[in-house]
């Protein structure tokens, strides 16, 4: 791991930190501003979104980073054509579906029709940003990498604040801010792409579409399963409780994912080290791999600890007072994101082996413990008990994909003294 390795991470790391700190440097303003039940609305919009980019685009994006390093550049063009395309027409269907059942989506959503069919066209957009934004990751583009993303959220911010209290919108003006800054910047990111000759019409017979198809449809329930973990919590507390506790969780969680922002900027520059690596197929590398992977744990750790610590002593100063019970669940946020980033550190040895439906079954079968979880604590704990079965859920899912991944690609976990002293004793010369 060279001095470039960590140059970049720590623009990526800085560009996250910055993105993530946007809204947070909102809240004094937003959760005064707003009611707990419009930040649950608003939450909602952001859970649909996300939720329709599962099948918009059908997960086929992350295929572009793993190909990068197989395909030469006019072949990689017309692949990204090839997922372009697939998100078009994936899309459209998607929209014509919610066009016709939307209705029905509205009450468990709190929702009303229109919105849901922006947020199709939302997930969308953001499709092709995460494109662009992977493209510069697996080259180590970070400044533009940053640059771009940070005036995305800044743009987000912008539009949210003027909406809110320039024209004093409710839930309505924070959604507003999302959907505009999401739609310039993917339109942006579409330009750039053909300007710098990265999109291109695919050939008939090169098998772009197949591939990446085979590569992204088995992750569909991979990132569905994910999803459920952090989203089905919303649904089960608007049903079971009320959209105002929807509201408070989703700041606790707002809050807790600044540690999940931290472990992603990391990941992003680690994930082509690691690719790097594995190909190298080698003892000493390997050996490598775990030394640095128990290290990332150990910081996520470390991270996480000094974000309570922090939390503790600032709270009070930044969030509203109708969101005071945010503080009472925070920890386990704090908790759960931390499982995350270590989750993610080895989730790379299942996309480098093409074991996609491995993942898959993995975060199905957590987020099922998920909801089940979720409901059971909730009954007995109220709110309090959600924030738990949360933290609960992101350690079974880690757990259970660091055990799997043992029998996918053999690494050298038992190994813990000779992997950290390689590390040590190369200095992270490489």
């Amino acid at each position: 791991m060279n001095k470039r390795l960590f140059g970049n991470a720590g623009i990526f790391l800085g560009a996250n930190i910055i993105n993530a700190g946007i809204p947070f440097l909102l809240l004094p303003f937003l959760t005064r501003a707003l009611t707990p039940a419009d930040y649950g609305v608003v939450a909602m919009f952001g859970i649909m979104v996300n939720l329709f980019g599962t099948l918009t685009g059908l997960s086929v994006h992350g295929a572009i980073g793993v190909r990068y390093f197989e395909l030469e550049k006019s072949v990689l063009s017309r692949y990204i054509g090839a997922c372009v395309g697939i998100l078009f027409v994936s899309t459209a269907v998607i929209f014509a579906l919610v066009a016709v059942f939307g209705k029905w989506l509205e009450e468990p959503t709190n929702l009303p029709y229109e919105w849901l069919l922006i947020a199709v066209l939302i997930s969308g957009l953001q499709f092709l940003i995460n494109i662009k934004l992977t493209l510069w990751q697996v080259r180590g583009v970070a400044k533009q990498y940053g640059v771009f993303q940070v005036s995305q959220g800044l743009m987000n911010a912008g539009v949210s604040l003027i909406c809110i209290f320039g024209f004093l919108m409710a839930w309505e003006g924070r959604v507003l801010g999302q959907v505009i800054a999401t739609a310039v910047f993917g339109v942006l990111a579409l330009i750039a792409l053909f300007l710098n000759s990265e999109l291109s019409r695919p050939k008939a017979g090169e098998g772009q579409v197949k591939d990446a198809l085979k590569f992204g449809v088995p992750l569909i329930p991979h990132v569905i399963g994910g999803l459920v973990m952090v989203v089905a919590d919303r649904f089960i507390i608007a049903n079971m409780l009320d959209v105002q506790a929807v509201g408070i969780y989703t700041l606790a969680l707002q809050i807790g994912m600044i540690m999940g922002l931290i472990a992603d900027a990391f990941i992003k520059v680690y994930g082509p080290w690691l690719y790097g690596k594995l190909k190298e197929n080698t003892d000493d590398a390997r050996l490598e791999v775990v030394g640095v992977t128990y290290l990332v744990w150990l910081t996520f750790i470390a991270m996480a600890l000094v974000a309570i610590g922090f939390c503790e002593l600032f709270f009070s100063a930044v969030v509203g007072k109708d969101f005071a019970a945010a503080k009472d669940i925070v920890f386990w946020f704090f908790l759960g994101q931390t499982f995350k980033g270590m989750y993610m550190s080895i989730a790379g040895l299942f996309f480098f082996s093409s074991r996609t439906s491995s993942v898959s079954l993995v975060t199905v079968c957590t987020g099922v413990f998920s909801v089940l979880v979720t409901i059971a604590f909730v009954k007995l704990l109220g709110l309090q008990g959600a924030a738990i079965a949360y933290a609960l859920s992101e350690g079974v899912l880690f757990s259970f994909a660091w055990l799997l991944s043992r029998r996918i690609y053999k690494m050298p976990w038992s190994e813990v003294t000779s992997s950290l002293s390689l590390i040590v004793n190369r200095g992270f010369s490489r």
